[in-house]
């Protein structure tokens, strides 16, 4: 009863967008080739050894890949924080009589959600921490407050544009192309008075503390553009969707010349998209699993909110990244003009489809760059997931999932598969 009802659905379904976007076949993708080279070992004082090894570059890859992965394993967190969803009543009171101080409250009143922040005492470590508090409060959910990366790398590629474009079959659009869409979007500090932004619809709002200096402007910038820059300036192809309107949200910051955010930020953000019927959310972050997200991606999975999330950039044997990893979370991959996977792309069964992420062409405050990661690939998904919105989806993220497989393109091994997922969705929307 359940598949046939779900097969009507799907028929439907995609009789109505077979009416707003088409197919398109693109080109084969082409082999590349590998050698073997010699190396040179070093002592620990980094005095060159006599002994050299020819070694195969594929297993050298992955002792080096494995090596990274057991490092990014262990999560880094915000130092000596945690926190604890839904406490209970009388959940403060303990708190202070075991000798922790609440740093911060944060009421998500749309998710229905309360988060508190709590420090921990200077004498005891943050294991140790964790498990006296989960042992102290069984029925809550405690977890750490995880500190995210952005899901990008730079790049000096110099690819014609705009290639990406032609890969996906978007082309040029209309500048109301998407208008009525609500977007959101998770990433870096976002420069409104760019002139591809300024006539556009875009409510920006920072998510990090008052006295912090807020960061990756040039990344944060670079993916509004992507989703609703206005085209024509400096000869940029403009927005995916330029326009609906981009609910921007900054949850990073500066600290010691490094970028980061924390959970903590991330939730109150997806507490404002929700609050403002946001959709389909853009996230171009990486963090490691963590008990307190899995919980709000449920919770926003219930709002009929759709994340799209950049599978991560640490390599094929690394760890999965957060929320990518997420079943509710559609998990995307980059590849480059010949349809290669990008080299240092997450790998996983968590990968759900590609899109072009090689060598990009942004516009940033400082100017047009080129730049790669799997998180300049998303955007193009949260169009097509956005476009799916328009038409009247209702349906939850398998079956999306199910809708944008129709409009896959495979890549590597037959049907789904770690490296591309189901593959590169090409889709020509209506006003193009």
């Amino acid at each position: 009863m359940v598949e046939m009802r779900f097969g009507i659905k799907l028929g439907f379904i995609s009789a109505i967008l077979l009416g707003l976007f088409t197919y398109i076949s693109p080109s084969p993708a082409f082999a590349q080739s590998t050698s073997c080279w010699t190396i040179i070992t070093y002592d620990s004082d980094g005095t060159p050894q006599s002994g050299r090894n020819c070694v195969d570059p594929v297993e050298a890859e992955t002792e080096k890949q494995e090596s990274q992965t057991k490092r990014r394993q262990q999560k880094i967190t915000e130092s000596g924080e945690i926190m604890i969803a839904d406490p209970p009543f009388g959940t403060k009171t303990k708190l202070r009589q075991m000798g922790y101080e609440i740093s911060g409250k944060h009421r998500l009143s749309t998710l229905d959600m309360e988060i508190i922040v709590v420090k921990t005492p200077e004498d005891k470590n943050l294991a140790d921490a964790l498990k006296e508090l989960i042992a102290a409060f069984p029925n809550s959910i405690i977890d750490t407050n995880d500190l995210m990366d952005l899901s990008a790398k730079a790049s000096a590629e110099d690819i014609e544009l705009p290639y990406d474009r032609k890969t996906v079959g978007w082309g040029l659009v209309d500048p109301q192309c998407g208008f009525g869409l609500k977007i959101g979007m998770v990433d870096g500090a976002v420069d409104v008075k760019h002139p591809a932004l300024k006539n556009q619809r875009l409510s920006y709002k920072s998510f990090i503390k008052k006295d912090r200096k807020a960061a990756a402007y040039e990344h944060g910038t670079a993916v509004a553009i992507m989703l609703v820059g206005e085209p024509g300036v400096d000869n940029n192809v403009g927005g995916i969707l330029p326009g609906a309107k981009l609910y921007a949200a900054n949850i990073f910051e500066e600290r010691a010349g490094m970028v980061k955010g924390n959970l903590a930020a991330m939730l109150r953000s997806l507490d404002w998209f929700a609050q403002n019927k946001v959709k389909v959310v853009n996230m171009s972050i990486a963090g490691g699993i963590n008990k307190i997200m899995k919980l709000a991606l449920k919770k926003i999975e219930k709002k009929g909110i759709i994340i799209v999330a950049a599978a991560g950039n640490n390599g094929s044997k690394a760890a999965p990244v957060w929320p990518a990893a997420d079943p509710s979370v559609l998990a995307i991959t980059a590849i480059d003009h010949r349809l290669g996977v990008y080299k240092y792309a997450n790998q996983g069964k968590y990968i759900d489809f590609a899109a072009p992420g090689v060598g990009i062409k942004t516009l940033t405050p400082q100017g047009p760059k080129s730049q790669t990661g799997t998180s300049f690939a998303t955007p193009y998904i949260t169009g097509i997931v956005a476009l799916h919105h328009q038409m009247g989806f209702k349906g939850n993220v398998e079956e999306l999932r199910k809708s944008m497989q129709r409009y896959s393109k495979d890549l590597g091994k037959s049907g789904k598969d770690i490296t591309y997922g189901w593959g590169l969705v090409r889709i020509k929307p209506s006003c193009s």
